[in-house]
């Protein structure tokens, strides 16, 4: 019996019962329902060979030695489409709609994530699905939604990080943006649909109602500015202002003394060369105080420049940074970047390797010992390392129990086991074009011809053929009007690490008590500041992560505070912390004491490196996280700038990164919880999010051996590729690395002339194409256009003629697009004690049944206290006094 098989027959599933019919391609929604897969959900994937097929962007840059490159062998879409079964339809024929509508009839939700109005040209809108199953629950996940101006416009995760800001906030001073490497928008495009899904699920077992969420692929981005926004707005700042993006550090030398979205001001806060100086041979330090600086200043050997006073305190070091970073690299650079992660981490400082895929998949000891890579038998190419789930749940397992199907491999168990069409209905679609097109050739697939023959009875074991009832409501919700986790309670202890997956599930109507100690959790002291005054009460970064929650403060060191908290636990659904490993435990109020009276919470530890591992006690950063995460290694510049050094991009990525699989763990057993009132411990590693969270890169080094280098503006690549970031007539850059994907073809070039004519230039370059589609590249034909025109002229008249591109905007430029507006994407938070209304980011969806929404301000250190000890415990308001004379409160 396998791995697999045994935990299969042991272990239940978070998503046992639930089919999902998914349409999706590409990255971002096949990424989604991976993961629905691995946490138990039978995913049937809807798949056609041609025109286009679901599997051709990318494929053959991951198929390994030696093999054919087909629809089958590519090792990037095993990784993310396991756990599916796989059909092939065509939606064009009548029959092949009917057995869809039949599929979707049974099913629980519908996932798609093509252009608006596809499914809608089939007779597959949202109406006609609620006709087959009342209660299903519809996800559309188009780049730009299914409303406002701009919803025919398309996007791939380049554009969507173009759009969005992401692709600004990342790079150094005086170049040109570095962008990220990969489609960071199409992994965390993924992760939001998954935690949608989740939550609309909740939603439905609780009220018993379905709905459409309408999802955007590059509004999603928005919010993972940080707290831009709301600098741009209270401090009138904008981010088009020299030295920013300040690349790794936290703040450039002699620029303006603020915080720059990431983390807590600090230096050194960068990337240093190490031993034996080789592409990807760097580490990342940080200090955050004087004494950490003292610590690695002794650590060094106590070097003469390093002693010198301008390095004593932190502003002389951020004035100085330049000459301490070259001091800094002449120690890094004589050991390699492992042997300067131990020396630092032995002695208290912050430091970690930056990783490659090769390293991530051969190097990484804590990867390794949490079991990121297991093996798994695919059908053609044979048994290759699929990338498990960044958490551990205790009751149900999520893990990858099938790898990538072949395409169509599932067509007779499905058609015949699940839908019961006979065999000659099977094999009659086969020859008239329903199940494989006519004119695309069988023979390098022997498995369809195979079933063709196969007349024996097909039996199925999947889910039952009929739709599963779901749980009988518990508070119907006729009205539509509350988040989908109305009526949960959650206890929150978190810092910067957690605090944006409490916002998350806060957002989405949930009841949550942020936990915080005597004057305030570490976190409020991280600018910007409004003003630019340094309070804790008046924190930017606070107020972006910590809305809809409300704050009690307790000193858990007290036995009074400790089990006032062990109270509170013992009435919530969810307890959240991030705190140092083992903290609570170590406190007699972890998870094992809080389950003695609440045997049914869901906890949730999230921490750098999870509960395990030789690297579990390690210090990090956001900085030191994009580092060993695999992130900084594939994001930066080319060739055409030599001495640049890999860049981790800005905003705070590796805390939103882990906060997103967190909210998933938690989503997923609360989805268990609703049927069968278990709960569970859920152990959550940010470096593991990290890991999983760069594209192809990791499967591209496991199924060719290549690892990617970095390049300007676009994705990292074993070899070169085309330049897809051009800086237009008005100094402003565009994107149009999807069009380079697609590649231009005649009715393009129609398109294209059709276009110059209006602007009035000479197609000479365009004849020249047409006749000799090599003799000049497709770039060239974009350049010449894209230099007679600006950024906004050049993406919205592209796209208004079917390009794929992106304008790449600065956050002043996102807050003034009016497709947001017409979404109702901002949301207005008073901030009554200052008498001022800031404009909040809001969701990357449309949850039409259980609406997103921010219910009110980041709290006031403590301002619940009394509400919640009062309301929740009943102490009275002698005893809370006395709390507080004696500093438990």
């Amino acid at each position: 019996m396998s791995d697999t098989e045994a935990k299969k027959e042991i272990n239940p599933r978070s998503l046992q019962g639930i089919r999902v019919l998914d349409f999706t391609w590409v990255r971002a929604g096949p990424w989604c329902t991976r993961w629905l897969g691995a946490l138990g959900a039978e995913i049937i994937k809807v798949e056609w060979p041609d025109k286009p097929n679901t599997r051709g962007i990318g494929g053959a840059g991951t198929t390994p030695a030696g093999m054919t490159i087909d629809l089958n062998n590519s090792g990037h879409f095993n990784d993310t489409n396991a756990n599916k079964l796989s059909i092939t339809v065509n939606t064009k024929t009548a029959k092949g709609i009917d057995l869809i509508k039949r599929l979707i009839s049974i099913s629980d939700i519908v996932i798609e994530n093509f252009a608006y109005g596809v499914l809608e040209s089939w007779g597959l809108g949202y109406e006609d699905m609620k006709k087959l199953r009342p209660d299903i629950i519809y996800m559309s996940m188009s780049g730009f939604g299914h409303t406002g101006r701009n919803r025919d416009y398309q996007t791939m995760g380049p554009i969507a990080q173009a759009l969005s800001g992401l692709t600004y906030t990342s790079g150094l001073p005086d170049h040109p943006p570095a962008g990220w490497g990969w489609s960071y928008m199409d992994d965390t495009g993924g992760m939001y649909g998954l935690i949608y899904a989740l939550s609309a699920l909740r939603h439905r077992n609780v009220t018993g109602q379905g709905q459409h969420i309408d999802k955007s692929q590059w509004i999603t981005g928005v919010g993972l500015n940080g707290p831009v926004f709301l600098d741009m707005q209270a401090n009138n700042r904008t981010t088009e202002r020299p030295n920013y993006p300040p690349g790794n550090r936290s703040q450039w030398p002699n620029s303006e003394a603020i915080d720059n979205y990431r983390e807590r001001v600090a230096a050194p806060h960068n990337s240093y060369r190490t031993s034996p100086q080789g592409y990807n041979d760097w580490c990342t330090i940080v200090c955050f105080t004087d004494e950490e600086w003292e610590k690695l200043v002794a650590l060094m050997g106590s070097p003469e420049w390093a002693k010198h006073s301008k390095f004593a305190n932190l502003e002389g070091r951020i004035r100085n940074q330049d000459e301490m970073d070259a001091g800094i690299e002449s120690w890094t650079s004589t050991m390699s970047k492992y042997e300067v992660m131990e020396t630092c981490q032995r002695n208290g400082i912050r430091c970690l390797p930056v990783q490659s895929p090769l390293d991530r998949f051969d190097n990484d000891p804590q990867l390794k010992h949490r079991e990121m890579y297991r093996l798994v038998d695919h059908p053609s190419m044979g048994s290759w390392p699929l990338q498990n789930a960044p958490f551990k749940m205790s009751v149900t397992p999520a893990y990858n129990n099938l790898s990538g199907p072949l395409i169509g491999g599932h067509n007779k168990k499905v058609f015949e086991g699940l839908l019961g069409i006979s065999h000659k209905e099977l094999v009659d679609g086969f020859e008239e074009g329903v199940f494989w097109p006519n004119d695309f050739g069988r023979d390098g697939y022997p498995y369809l011809q195979e079933m063709i023959e196969d007349e024996s009875e097909e039996i199925w074991d999947g889910l039952p053929p009929q739709a599963m009832i779901p749980p009988a409501p518990i508070s119907p919700n006729p009205l539509g009007n509350t988040g989908p986790l109305e009526g949960l309670t959650i206890l929150e202890m978190t810092d910067e690490k957690g605090q944006w997956c409490g916002k998350l599930m806060a957002d989405l109507g949930a009841n949550v008590i942020k936990i915080e100690p005597p004057g305030g959790q570490s976190n409020r002291s991280i600018g910007p500041f409004y003003n630019d005054i340094a309070d804790k009460e008046k924190s930017l970064h606070f107020w972006h992560y910590n809305t809809s929650k409300r704050s009690v403060t307790l000193d858990i060191n007290t036995d009074e505070g400790k089990n006032i908290f062990l109270e509170l636990a013992g009435k919530a659904d969810i307890v959240l912390e991030s705190l140092a490993l083992g903290y609570l435990d170590n406190l007699g109020i972890g998870y094992d004491r809080i389950k003695i009276s609440n045997p049914n919470v869901i906890m949730c530890s999230l921490t750098p490196f999870g509960q395990t591992g030789p690297w579990k006690d390690f210090k990090t950063s956001d900085l030191l996280h994009l580092g060993a995460g695999g992130q900084m290694a594939c994001c930066g510049y080319g060739d055409e700038y030599p001495d640049a050094p890999p860049i981790a991009p800005g905003g705070g990525q590796a805390w939103h990164t882990g906060s997103h699989f967190a909210c998933i763990s938690i989503l997923a057993a609360l989805v268990y919880k609703t049927v069968t009132g278990v709960g569970q411990y859920l152990d959550v590693s940010i470096h593991e999010s990290l890991a999983l969270t760069t594209e192809a890169h990791v499967n591209r080094y496991i199924y060719t051996g290549e690892v990617a280098r970095r390049q300007t503006g676009r994705h990292a690549s074993p070899s070169p590729t085309d330049e897809t970031q051009h800086i237009c007539s008005d100094g402003k850059y565009v994107n149009v690395a999807a069009q380079i994907v697609s590649r231009l073809t005649t009715e393009n070039l129609d398109m294209l002339g059709q276009w110059m004519d209006s602007l009035g230039l000479d197609k000479d370059l365009l004849e020249v194409k047409k006749s000799d589609p090599d003799a000049i590249t497709d770039n060239e034909i974009f350049l010449y256009i894209i230099n007679s025109m600006t950024r906004d002229q050049i993406y919205h008249g592209g796209q208004q003629r079917g390009f794929n591109m992106g304008a790449v905007r600065s956050p002043d430029d996102v807050m003034k697009d009016p497709h947001l507006e017409d979404r109702g994407f901002w949301t207005d938070v008073e901030y009554p004690e200052l008498g001022i209304t800031l404009k909040h980011p809001g969701p990357g969806a449309k949850l039409m049944g259980s609406p997103w929404k921010i219910y009110s301000r980041a709290p006031l250190i403590g301002e619940h206290t009394e509400e919640v000890l009062h309301g929740v415990l009943g102490f009275t308001k002698d005893k809370i006094a006395n709390l507080y004379e004696k500093g438990v409160l």
